[in-house]
């Protein structure tokens, strides 16, 4: 079934067939983690998962897939460090991990190629394009193709490192060696396919898999000019630099200035030192946005958020997309909006929304992002028209999936800083992606933040942040708490007509005490048959990560642990006992294949979790309840937080 653009996840039931030879599933575009139950596979000895998009660890319960001859699953988002049960399958010969996240020292690949337990058969392990770090491996295993570059070694030099390279070469040897460029990140340009030549190695050392490199990384080759070839070449060149400066100078003189600048926010002086546009993006002018979106038109007009005016364009192509304009308040300097674009553009997830471009035309600061088709989750849920139990659980599943990649995967670590229900955009699938997450790395100083944007909403903003004036990635977690608890009760986060409650929490906690998740659900699922153990599940997550003291929540790798598994039991139980209009208006568009990601049992840092207990905190009418708690009483001790809130409010 290789190269047939199938979607979805790994099935669990693949599992099951004990007898299974051979699984190709490769050059698909499946995503999500690899299923434990393969590790029953014991008569399997071919299996190819390369290139689609799957992720996380190799699970330790493969060990056992003693006649696996063939593994080969690279370019895809898998992580960890190399497991050593890879050394002892017994029967391994072509092994295949590039362009994936794995991670870890050099000496876990040293001694597997030095003491792995190859046979005479073996043909190749290959792991470059990684992020390997510490000292670059030294073993010589002539009759293997080995390939460990372009990961994050000590003792590469000016950005290149020779690989593949006997030194014990002979003089018969042919010197046609290649030097790689390093590239710890050419997982996140995976859309960069092209090969180009390297300088070559020392006469003294001879190749043992191949001539070529990797990176896509621009070069310009040195070649020798005569002085005669020179001079014809540069006066050519003096010449057209003249004319284009002419013409450049007419544009700019016919252009109208003043509008554009007012519309979109102001422009920086100067065009300061030579740029390099990210690779994975696509410089637009001016002029071309202007005729996607009819000159800014309101037509096009989609909304205004904390960076500026969003705008529906149409490419030449037919491409839709959304655009962002800066406006006064969310402009930034030059240095800072191209820093924010270079971090940006190594940021790819399937949950989080794709930046496709951008323009800096005059000053102007505009993004481009793929475009949402079905809007935000803000839209969807407290709309006409609202998502069904398994639409809501796959969205929850979706942004924690997100968050995880940005706290966990991202370098530096992202912390997203605005998550609320108009920051999650859902695609024609509803599928959820993150939207407006500014950069910053994960440190306390606040002042240390990149952002396009101001720092969070009342209502989902970390009520520790009044304390300690520092957001973390725990800051996250809170907001992610109270979306959970909006998803499940259909509610919003602050409601004046709400009784016994204004703030969401302070609603919630007592009738999910006392009535269970019947008493809180959102009454347009109650009427359908939704799983209540998956959404008391769900709340007591949502509690948990809206805890006040931001030591007390979960982690977004330790919700997922939670959540999985329901999700993947969820789509088992939809064709039973769940909504049958599941079937028809959600998994009609979605992969044949279910969720197969296991992990471990319902607890939260090794407790179990009470949705009673006692711990779980309140809030007042602004962020905070006027009930008293011990945590708001402890977090309260010698902090005045109705002066703080009379100043923010």
């Amino acid at each position: 079934m290789k190269e047939n653009s199938i979607t979805g996840q790994l099935p669990l039931w693949i599992g099951q067939l004990v007898t299974l030879r051979t699984l190709d599933l490769s050059q698909n575009k499946l995503w999500g983690g690899l299923p434990l139950e393969y590790g029953n596979l014991l008569n399997l000895v071919n299996m190819y998962l390369w290139e689609n998009e799957l992720s996380g660890f190799l699970p330790s319960e493969w060990n056992g897939l003693v006649n696996l001859e063939i593994l080969q699953m690279g370019h895809n988002y898998l992580t960890g460090n190399i497991p050593n049960w890879l050394s002892e399958l017994p029967k391994a010969r072509d092994v295949v991990f590039s362009r994936n996240q794995f991670y870890g020292p050099a000496s876990n690949l040293t001694k597997l190629i030095v003491n792995g337990n190859f046979t005479s058969a073996i043909s190749r392990w290959l792991f470059d394009c990684n992020y390997l770090e510490g000292d670059w491996p030294t073993f010589n295993v002539p009759t293997v193709q080995v390939k460990y570059f372009s990961n994050c070694w000590n003792n590469e030099t000016d950005g290149c490192a020779t690989i593949g390279c006997n030194q014990n070469a002979t003089q018969d040897t042919p010197s046609n060696c290649s030097r790689i460029y390093n590239c710890p990140n050419f997982f996140e340009e995976r859309r960069v396919s092209q090969f180009i030549e390297c300088s070559p190695c020392p006469p003294s050392q001879f190749i043992t898999d191949g001539t070529r490199c990797v990176c896509g990384r621009d070069r310009v080759d040195k070649v020798s000019k005569t002085p005669v070839e020179a001079l014809i070449g540069g006066v050519v060149g003096g010449i057209v630099v003249i004319i284009f400066a002419a013409i450049l100078i007419i544009l700019i003189c016919r252009r109208k200035p003043a509008l554009k600048y007012q519309q979109f926010g102001r422009k920086y002086e100067g065009i300061g030192d030579p740029w390099t546009v990210p690779k994975d993006l696509d410089r637009f002018t001016l002029q071309e946005l202007e005729r996607a979106t009819n000159n800014f038109s309101e037509e096009y007009f989609i909304g205004e958020g904390g960076f500026g005016k969003v705008y529906r364009g149409v490419l030449p192509d037919g491409k839709v997309v959304a655009i962002k304009c800066a406006s006064n308040e969310g402009a930034q300097g030059q240095t800072e909006f191209r820093n924010e674009l270079a971090l940006l553009s190594r940021l790819h997830h399937r949950h989080l929304c794709a930046l496709e471009g951008f323009c800096d035309e005059d000053g102007l600061q505009l993004l481009v992002y793929e475009f949402m088709v079905n809007g935000d989750l803000h839209q969807n849920l407290f709309g006409k028209s609202s998502l069904n139990a398994a639409q809501r659980f796959e969205v929850a599943v979706g942004i924690a999936r997100g968050l995880d990649y940005l706290h966990s995967f991202a370098n530096p670590p992202v912390i997203h800083r605005d998550i609320k229900p108009s920051n999650v955009l859902l695609d024609e699938y509803n599928v959820a992606k993150l939207a407006d997450f500014g950069i910053s790395k994960a440190t306390p100083e606040l002042h240390t933040h990149i952002s396009t944007r101001p720092v969070g909403t009342i209502g989902y903003l970390d009520p520790d942040y009044f304390r300690t004036n520092q957001l973390t990635i725990a800051s996250d977690v809170f907001a992610f708490g109270i979306v959970i608890l909006e998803l499940v009760t259909g509610q919003r986060v602050f409601d004046t007509s709400r009784l016994n409650g204004i703030n969401l929490t302070d609603w919630v906690i007592p009738k999910f005490k006392e009535g269970g998740i019947h008493a809180i659900i959102d009454p347009r699922l109650s009427e359908t048959n939704y799983d209540a153990t998956l959404f008391t599940n769900l709340t007591e997550v949502g509690l948990k990560c809206s805890k006040i003291d931001r030591n007390d929540r979960p982690t977004m790798k330790e919700v997922l642990t939670i959540l999985e598994p329901y999700a993947s039991r969820a789509l088992k139980e939809n064709s039973s006992s769940l909504n049958p209009k599941w079937s028809t208006e959600y998994f009609k568009n979605k992969s044949l294949f279910e969720d197969s990601r296991q992990f471990a049992p319902n607890s939260m840092n090794g407790k179990p979790y009470n949705s009673g207990e006692s711990s779980i905190n309140s809030h007042d009418t602004n962020c905070f309840s006027t009930e008293a708690s011990e945590d708001l009483a402890a977090l309260k001790a010698g902090f005045d937080f109705e002066a703080v809130f009379r100043e923010i409010l």
